[in-house]
């Protein structure tokens, strides 16, 4: 009998870097639970819906603690940071 194998995908929307918020960049990708959607800037009607095993929101959510390390900004926030990714995949 032939074995089978799996791959679980996992995707994580990270915080803008600084070179993307001074070009004023915004954010086309929206999440609701495994189901992940991206916008067209330039046509918001046309969208695309992406299913992954994990997704996590990191885009917003967040402040940064006395070290710069972004963590959670209450208990009503989305936030997923690095560790909690990891942490869930493995």
């Amino acid at each position: 009998m032939p074995s089978v194998d799996s791959v679980k995908v996992a995707v994580r929307v990270r915080p803008f870097s600084q070179r993307e918020k001074d070009a004023g960049s915004r954010c086309v990708i929206s999440m609701n639970s495994s189901s992940t959607s991206i916008y067209d800037p330039k046509n918001p009607g046309h969208m695309k819906t992406f299913t992954f095993d994990l997704a996590y929101w990191s885009h917003s959510g967040f402040l940064k603690d006395k070290d710069g390390m972004l963590v959670s900004a209450g208990s009503n926030s989305r936030y997923a940071g690095q560790v909690k990714c990891i942490q869930r995949a493995i």
